[in-house]
């Protein structure tokens, strides 16, 4: 089947699934009694249909914020912007420190630092981002410096490097773990014993014989750590309080013990552009990266 066909059968279920999911939390609720699990799927459907129904009038738009009315097209740029900047910048330079650090792994001994990767690796995101946290505060303490900010408190003052070291660290650990094992094999293939008896330079073999055939095993990965970004992203801006796609949806979804089906759609379809446009990104990324190593 063609790619552009697949695509128009893919994009309509997506946002069929994102409609779907969005509907959970009205459609599961506990019951009286009991307090049994019961699915109203009436009200879901109810939903749903009144959202497409607020397309054309624009109701599907807007959302409330406490007692305020907003609306999303006018709200969702710096929002987007935001979460845009950590899922690109932590992307990319995951993608490259973990390259880069992997190499070193396959091609060196390194068992202290391989260790600590490793230990790394088995911790949870949210433990990442609060002992970073922690760090920072025990430092401020202990010498009364403050290095970065540790959350967002106001628009004049947002934590920018912390949360971004914490969205480098998941996707570098995960990037460089799949290098370092292709790199490994790679280098125990013939044309690099060839290359070896040829008089070549140990690091020109590593980078313009072994990185070109390690790159398109990347790729292929790709997906998967862009879903590690993503992932990460709804830790790090619930912790850090930063102004993202992610707090847009967590801090209106629901208002008044209202729940707010329309800024849930909009927010997960803002969250899936936020995936494909990182994706788009990061694939260019790696292959001006492999024409650099050609």
């Amino acid at each position: 089947m063609p790619k552009a066909a697949q695509m128009t059968i893919i994009i309509p279920g997506i946002i069929l699934f994102v409609c779907l999911f969005a509907m959970m939390p009205v459609v599961l609720h506990f019951g009286p009694g009991d307090g049994g699990l019961q699915f109203s799927w009436g009200q879901g459907y109810q939903s749903f249909k009144d959202y497409v129904a607020g397309l054309w009038t624009g109701e599907s738009f807007t959302y409330y914020s406490g007692k305020n009315e907003h609306h999303f097209w006018d709200r969702i740029g710096s929002y987007f912007l935001t979460s845009f900047y950590y899922v690109t910048a932590a992307s990319m330079l995951g993608s490259l420190i973990g390259i880069f650090i992997g190499i070193y792994f396959a091609v060196s001994k390194a068992g202290w630092a391989k260790s600590l990767a490793d230990f790394i690796g088995a911790l949870p995101d949210f433990v990442i981002v609060l002992l970073l946290q922690f760090i920072i505060v025990l430092i401020a303490k202990e010498t009364g410096v403050v290095l970065f900010e540790v959350a967002t408190l106001s628009a004049d003052d947002p934590a920018v490097v912390l949360p971004l070291l914490a969205m480098i660290i998941i996707p570098a650990n995960y990037m460089l773990r799949n290098v370092a094992m292709q790199m490994k094999l790679t280098l125990t293939e013939d044309y690099i014993s060839n290359a070896k008896a040829k008089g070549l330079g140990k690091l020109y073999i590593i980078f313009y014989h072994g990185l070109p055939n390690v790159l398109p095993y990347v790729k292929g990965d790709l997906h998967k750590l862009m879903g590690i970004v993503m992932g990460n992203l709804f830790i790090v801006e619930y912790l850090f309080n930063n102004k993202g796609v992610s707090m847009l949806i967590f801090a209106h979804a629901f208002v008044g013990g209202e729940y707010q089906y329309d800024i849930v759609v909009n927010g997960l379809l803002s969250f899936l552009l936020l995936y494909g446009l990182g994706y788009a990104i990061l694939r260019v990324f790696l292959f001006v990266l492999g024409k650099v190593f050609e």
